[in-house]
């Protein structure tokens, strides 16, 4: 039905003429995906997304995987396959998924002396993105080029400085993403960031994109400390600078953000639908009595435990608030941490048995989030390429 196509930001919508509809009003559902941070451990999202969308396609949904959520967030790592699930592959080096897009209907109404006749025409085309099957692959190909192991070296550096260098990182985003602006992603998107300066959480979004380019954003939700230098931003619209950090820091499950985001994009939604997929970081347990205390005990534990509270916090956040549906991806599957540069062949074979596993624990979970997605229609934040036919012609009065 054409009222099921609903307005979410002028940078994502097509407009079609409102109707009237004799229909009773219908709970309005909004979806999203937030994807953590993790570095490397992005391996074992990059899997799950990969197979979500074979189920998708399974169950005989056609539609790219992006466009069944109204807003997709991402920190660090989750920053980089949030941008990747639906930018235009046009001028990327991502691979484009093998399809040549989906085609959405309206219907419309029309009175004929004693019966209504329903009319189907073409709203528009669902363009095709990178293809989620490639996310894996990405983190093979290019993590040695991101985290550079060398030797020694490598090890002494966070001690003087980062441990590696931006520059190289930034050519691969860019060479990944090219020149596309945020506002160029085909549905609403946040990257979490934090604000050295203001001392607070800096969302760059889609819709308010301040001029940022893709890579642009990827880079600064990513600096983590001690391993990227900060990212030095600018609002294009504004001419503010920033200085940005990974927004790990303060969100590395960025759904509690996404939600208060996409709480003002749908100011009518009723309920939120949200899909948290984790980098199965293990809980972190400390034993104080075991150490030394003071700096010597506490100093190299202290941020471990800050982030597993942070994490632990949102998710109680979350279920609490009535109007959340709420699914972590989330299962002890990794029996040590990886740190988000280990690059090696153990660590990335580690990774992609814990996505299996992760999948494995949390598949009924996933499938009836998606199955509930597979019966809702596609909303106007998804951007449509315009489809060959015609709006229908204006209704008569009182249909």
């Amino acid at each position: 039905m054409i009222d099921h196509i609903r307005h979410c930001g002028e940078n994502h919508a097509m407009f079609f003429p409102k109707r009237k509809d004799n229909t009773e009003a219908k709970t309005e559902r909004r979806a999203i995906l937030a994807i953590d941070g993790g570095g490397m451990r992005g391996i074992i999202p990059a899997a799950i997304l990969g197979r979500m969308n074979d189920y998708l396609r399974s169950k005989g949904d056609a539609r790219p995987l992006y466009s069944h959520f109204d807003l997709i967030a991402g920190t660090s790592t989750g920053a980089l396959l949030a941008a990747a699930l639906s930018i235009p592959t046009e001028g990327t080096k991502l691979p484009k998924e093998d399809a040549d897009g989906y085609t959405v209907y309206g219907e419309y109404r029309e009175k004929r002396f004693l019966r209504t006749v329903v009319h189907r025409y073409p709203l528009g085309v669902i363009e095709a993105s990178s293809d989620p099957a490639s996310f894996v692959d990405f983190y093979l190909e290019n993590g040695p080029r991101i985290f550079p192991q060398k030797g020694l070296s490598s090890l002494l550096a966070p001690i003087f400085s980062d441990k590696y260098s931006a520059t190289q990182y930034e050519q691969l985003l860019k060479s990944l993403y090219g020149e596309h602006d945020m506002s160029d992603l085909m549905v609403p998107t946040v990257m979490v960031t934090y604000s050295t300066d203001n001392g607070i959480v800096y969302p760059i979004t889609s819709w308010n994109s301040h001029g940022y380019k893709v890579w642009e954003g990827t880079r600064a939700s990513s600096a983590a400390p001690l391993y990227f230098p900060l990212f030095n931003a600018e609002e294009r619209d504004t001419g503010r600078k920033l200085r940005l950090i990974d927004g790990g820091i303060a969100a590395n499950n960025p759904s509690l953000i996404a939600y208060s985001l996409g709480r003002k994009l749908y100011p009518e939604a009723d309920e939120f639908s949200i899909l948290s997929l984790s980098t199965a970081q293990p809980v972190f347990r400390y034993a104080p009595e075991a150490v030394p205390g003071g700096i010597t005990g506490w100093g190299g534990q202290i941020s471990r435990i800050f982030q597993n509270a942070s994490l632990d916090a949102a998710e109680i956040a979350l279920k609490a608030i009535s109007d959340i549906r709420y699914t972590r991806v989330w299962a002890p599957v990794l029996d040590r941490k990886i740190r988000l540069d280990e690059t090696g062949r153990e660590s990335t074979n580690m990774l992609l048995e814990a996505a299996s596993a992760l999948y494995g624990a949390k598949k009924k979970e996933i499938e009836d989030f998606l199955d509930r997605l597979i019966e809702e229609p596609t909303h106007s934040c998804i951007r449509l390429r315009a489809a060959q036919g015609s709006l229908p012609p204006a209704p008569e009065a009182g249909l």
